[in-house]
């Protein structure tokens, strides 16, 4: 078996419906180092393999029709032709950005937390400068036997409007959570208490805060450790106060984790429990902010 017909029967192996350049690059070094395929050694191996020599080898893929361009991205990200599995949108998504992850409405119509269906496909992932960082982190993890970084190794990736016939809406944080992931599929998403987090952080891609007051009087009492426990990881204090007062005044809950989120209370402020609504002189006391749903 020779380099390029290994590299094919990774592909098969690897059973993704999609193939960005630089996992191809992972690929192709992991069999260049191993110099065998299963208990095949390899014949006519690459002297080195480089970023030009990935790029060739990603032609000879094209002329075999084992990788086509996806049409869905502007480049650097393959359609592998024999895979078993199409792939959804979320899965392409979060295949091509392995940082992304499902989010807001979309997270909540996949937990069942909502009877609405997104218009757009709400995907996450983090701003640019920390997308950047974090890249060089998995290059490193990744790639330990490389001297220096292949310049163009990982994109960022440029998918066009429609992904699989979705329209995708992507919104970007330099606070991600740790996503999950769903089972027997790359696609990752926020967790459940992540995403009822998420409600309060952004209520506006969740169906709008009135939506949100109403999915929390319904279903927050059933993942209150798991909401607790995702809104003690993120650093943002308004969402501390929105829930607080959420679970104490409106769903009267006592929990003592709760009751410490009060210290973020500021009085004199102008904290609002729906951000894109006008100030409301209906307040609450124990945690300072205006009331100003209806």
């Amino acid at each position: 078996m020779n380099f390029t017909d290994a590299l094919e029967e990774a592909l098969l192996a690897r059973d993704l419906p999609i193939i960005t350049f630089y996992d191809f690059f992972v690929l192709g070094q992991q069999i260049f180092f191993a110099k065998k395929w299963g208990d095949s050694f390899l014949k006519r191996l690459p002297h080195n393999w480089d970023y030009t020599r990935a790029r060739n080898a990603i032609k000879r893929m094209e002329e075999r029709k084992a990788l086509v361009p996806d049409s869905n991205f502007r480049s650097f990200v393959w359609r592998v032709t024999q895979s078993t599995r199409a792939g959804s949108a979320e899965e392409i998504i979060c295949i091509s950005d392995p940082f992304s992850y499902v989010s807001h409405l979309s997270a909540m119509h996949i937990y069942g937390l909502t009877n609405r269906n997104p218009e757009a496909l709400q995907i996450t992932t983090p701003k640019r400068k920390l997308w950047n960082s974090m890249q060089e982190e998995r290059i490193k993890r990744d790639l330990p036997s490389l001297a220096t970084l292949e310049p163009k190794l990982m994109f960022r990736p440029h998918y066009k409007q429609l992904v699989r016939r979705r329209k995708v809406s992507t919104h970007t944080t330099s606070s991600p959570w740790k996503p999950t992931k769903l089972a027997g599929e790359e696609t990752r998403i926020t967790t459940i208490g992540q995403t009822f987090a998420d409600m309060l952080l952004q209520p506006a891609l969740c169906g709008g805060m009135r939506h949100v007051l109403d999915i929390w009087a319904k279903e927050s009492t059933l993942w209150v450790d798991e909401i607790i426990e995702a809104i003690n990881t993120h650093k943002s204090k308004i969402i501390k106060v929105r829930a607080g007062y959420i679970f104490t005044e409106v769903l009267e809950l006592s929990d003592p984790r709760v009751t410490l989120w009060q210290t973020n209370a500021q009085r004199g402020g102008s904290q609002k429990l729906d951000p894109e609504n006008e100030y409301s002189a209906n307040y609450s006391e124990t945690w300072m902010i205006s009331i100003n749903v209806d």
